[in-house]
């Protein structure tokens, strides 16, 4: 089964129409999507060459398109499916219900839908989406506002292409964080050791890896053995089995184990505390975040003692460790993660490289100091370094002992 997005682009426009919602959306629902063909708003030509190229290539076609969209797509498409333009009254009573809503006028245009299709209702916008479906080709028209073409989707598109293709399709995520080049190896020695049939997609930032894994006829069985080779495989690196970012997993264990955390950051600026803070609830597992820029505050806030500070400057492992102990003494905390480090584009007095950041992470047990040369600008050292440390606070706290 192949499956291609068709999406216009307008080289005036600030912003780019949403696409990469309508990919995620299809992989979370377990469709990948193979080909992006993307179309000037202004090349009727080049619409109607992919529109008829697809037919004889593809199984199935996703066309997103909105006001910008300078020629009468309608036309081109009634014409490659030999439909003829007809208005839909169901079609019109939606789209008429939407712009008197909105006070909007309503064009005759909003209702015309090939007669051999189907409507697929927008009760957010004006524009109708349908579908035709030759069985061996469906075509499928769309707004391209993710707004409205999300609930669309999920109401009848997905179930319409499972229903097709007599599909049980699932998708489940994994989180990581490590090496891509293990987990590129780890994905493919899964497929072919458990000889189970699953497609599998990746995507990553600033180090914080989502893993989809689709099944096209899903099994528990299959689904259990598949994520067990992969855990098994990649350890501590999976940090979740669902889908979840590293702050609310990182939150999720706190609660569970009913434990408490202070931050202290200086060169990464408040961005893990503000990460905790985006988690409803968070009061009941962050006691303080502290952003000590300076070599006086790390002294006053954090006992950073003033000889260290000066013999190993303030980018060093002792002050990070001092950071964090100080954190542990006076926060009222059962967990600590302190940072410090070198952001760019500049280097500072000492001459050390930019990127260089040492993180440190403790619980009363104590604490370990992780040392880091990350690359990259300003915006990507910060943030590397803040994903980072959120996942090192999970290991340590997974691996705790209570």
């Amino acid at each position: 089964m192949k499956t291609v997005l068709l999406f216009f682009r307008n080289p005036d426009a600030a912003v780019g129409n949403d696409y990469a919602a309508a990919v995620k959306l299809f992989l979370t629902a377990g469709f990948k999507i193979d080909t992006l063909e993307i179309i000037s708003v202004n090349d009727d030509i080049g619409f109607k060459r992919s529109l008829s190229g697809f037919k004889e290539t593809a199984d199935n076609l996703i066309v997103l398109y909105g006001d910008d969209v300078s020629f009468d797509i309608k036309s081109i498409i009634s014409e490659e499916t030999d439909s003829p333009l007809a208005e839909n009254e169901n079609a019109r009573g939606f789209a008429e219900a939407v712009a008197k809503a909105a006070n909007r006028e309503y064009k005759d245009e909003y209702a015309l839908m090939p007669l051999d299709s189907t409507l697929i209702p927008n009760v957010k916008g004006v524009r109708q989406g349908f579908m035709s479906d030759d069985k061996e080709f469906s075509l499928i028209v769309l707004p391209d506002k993710s707004e409205e073409y999300g609930v669309m989707c999920e109401k009848y598109v997905i179930p319409y292409l499972e229903k097709k293709y007599s599909l049980n399709r699932k998708r489940l995520v994994l989180k990581y964080f490590g090496s891509r080049e293990l987990l590129d190896k780890t994905l493919a020695e899964a497929r072919e050791v458990t000889e189970i049939d699953f497609t599998y997609d990746v995507s990553a930032s600033y180090g914080d890896y989502t893993v989809g894994l689709c099944f096209d006829n899903y099994s528990e069985s299959d689904g259990g053995a598949a994520i067990r080779y992969i855990v098994s495989a990649l350890k501590d690196d999976i940090y979740a089995e669902y889908d979840a970012s590293l702050s609310e997993r990182l939150f999720d264990l706190l609660k569970l184990r009913k434990l408490k955390l202070a931050v202290a950051e200086s060169f990464t600026g408040g961005r893990i505390t503000a990460s905790v803070i985006k988690n409803q609830g968070a009061s009941a597992v962050l006691t303080e975040g502290l952003v000590s820029y300076s070599d006086e505050s790390k002294q006053r806030l954090l006992g950073v003692r003033r000889a260290d500070l000066f013999k190993e400057g303030a980018v060093s492992s002792v002050v990070a460790y001092q950071m964090a102990t100080g954190l542990l003494d006076t926060a009222n905390c059962d967990v600590a993660i302190a940072t410090t480090g070198l952001a760019g584009p500049d280097t500072d007095a000492s001459g050390k490289p930019v990127g260089l950041c040492y993180i440190a992470v403790g619980m009363k047990d104590g604490v370990h100091t992780y040392r880091f040369n990350f690359k990259g600008d300003r915006e990507t050292v910060t943030e590397t370094a803040k994903n980072t440390a959120l996942y090192l606070a999970i290991k340590k706290v997974k691996n705790h002992n209570l």
